[in-house]
């Protein structure tokens, strides 16, 4: 990348392209040949490239580091890598998940107390369930965005078919869960697969023809919310954000590239600012990458309460 004066046609937003050449490079001219063999015998979503490989090594170091912190340092005075990472669980776990997830209600059927009208759960009983998903998922986008911002990478969260991705796996949290939780509340005869779709209406059903058209209406806007809507402000939101961010940083870097080489003096000149403000920049972008990636889950955790337990 910091070649870009040696050569006519680089292009600097090539950074953000979903590519295999620096891996290929590191690998040599074998395994160049492997990777264009594979992605050619294999389909699409089984294709390798810089994207996968960096998901790969961020699910990695996710996996080596929880791991080791679980069984190699679980102490009851927390150090090191654990003494890192046991403050960023409890946050969420306060901060986010418990507050955004409430426990069902039950009623009914003779559950709970000696009136048989409620049924008492412990507290955050639901919540806790979905800490370890949340963190993961944070962790996860935060180590995506975190690595691509390493000279010759990629970031994978810059493309729009990663972050539509962690998108679609919200959506199937929410909805799975939703569905799930509607058919087991009241001791497993509740509404079902159908009540959970005609509880995403906040308007009695009525077959009277206003009251029809209106529960119609608010109900093609609550489905598409659902389904479209929510996701596609999760995918945008990610893709957008750590795009603007690096085209951002590599239009300041490169700047200067466009002074031609009859005048050095200059590009030298406008080279020292450019990459005082690119280091600037770059600092910035650290912090950008761990806030999206926490907008990211706490979002995330927000639509999942709302759906999981309506009532709330």
């Amino acid at each position: 990348m910091f070649l870009a004066s040696e050569a006519d046609n680089f292009n600097p937003v090539e950074h953000l392209y979903d590519r295999y050449t620096v891996w290929a490079s590191l690998a040599g001219d074998h395994g160049a040949e492997f990777v264009k063999s594979w992605n050619h015998a294999m389909p699409g979503f089984m294709a390798i490239s810089q994207h996968v490989l960096m998901m790969w090594l961020a699910a990695a170091i996710m996996i080596v580091g929880v791991s080791y912190v679980t069984f190699l340092r679980n102490s009851r005075v927390p150090r090191g890598l654990r003494n890192f990472i046991e403050p960023i669980v409890t946050y969420f776990r306060d901060e986010i998940v418990r507050p955004s997830i409430k426990n069902p209600h039950f009623h009914g059927h003779g559950h709970g107390d000696s009136h048989g009208d409620h049924k008492e759960l412990p507290e955050h009983w639901l919540a806790d369930k979905f800490v370890p998903f949340f963190v993961c998922m944070f962790m996860f986008i935060a180590l995506v965005n975190l690595l691509g911002l390493i000279p010759g990478s990629t970031t994978a969260s810059s493309s729009l078919t990663f972050t539509a991705s962690m998108a679609l796996v919200t959506l199937m949290v929410y909805i799975v869960g939703a569905v799930y939780m509607s058919i087991k509340v009241e001791g497993g005869v509740g509404p079902g697969i159908s009540g959970f779709f005609m509880n995403l209406v906040p308007y009695k059903f009525s077959w009277k023809p206003m009251d029809l058209a209106i529960w119609l209406m608010l109900f093609g806007i609550e489905f598409a919310s659902l389904v479209f809507i929510k996701p596609f402000a999760l995918a945008v939101r990610l893709f957008a954000n750590m795009t603007a961010g690096h085209c951002s940083l590599l239009s300041f870097l490169f700047i200067n590239l466009l002074i031609g080489p009859e005048i050095a003096g200059w590009r030298f000149a406008t080279g020292v600012p450019t990459v005082a403000m690119g280091v600037a920049l770059s600092a910035l972008e650290i912090f950008v990458s761990i806030l999206q990636a926490y907008i990211f889950t706490y979002l995330s955790a927000i639509f999942v309460g709302l759906y999981l337990v309506p009532e709330h």
